[in-house]
């Protein structure tokens, strides 16, 4: 599966980069919401995963213009600081969310759902 990896914190990027690599997958990483959302293809990445908060736009507004498109890829939205509601409207809007800071386990665990969840709509 390729991923495509938002995050505007470099190190952070690169972690993402090598637990998909661990897991097996390949991945594409862009350093804002503007650059992921002009690296994303749909034919091309199975998944997203982005940050909730970074400049430019917010993982929540990646997401909804990847589903205003019609896009229906898998998103895992991961936050340290995002308050309840922002975690609920995620969840309700059908995305995947990951509390900063996360055991690789559950990292492991989302991507193991997201991947059936790709192969289901094959």
């Amino acid at each position: 599966m390729k991923v495509l990896v938002i995050d505007d914190e470099p190190l952070i990027r690169d972690i993402y980069a090598e637990f998909l690599e661990l897991l097996g997958h390949d991945s594409d990483v862009a350093a804002d919401g503007p650059e992921g959302l002009g690296r994303f293809d749909p034919f091309v990445h199975q998944a997203v995963i982005t940050d909730f908060l970074m400049p430019g736009l917010t993982g929540l507004e990646i997401a909804e213009a990847i589903r205003g498109a019609g896009h229906m890829t898998p998103i895992v939205l991961i936050s340290g600081s995002a308050e309840q509601p922002d975690e609920r409207r995620a969840t309700q809007a059908g995305l995947r969310f990951l509390r900063k800071p996360f055991p690789f386990a559950q990292f492991k665990a989302i991507l193991a759902e997201v991947v059936e969840q790709t192969e289901a709509v094959r």
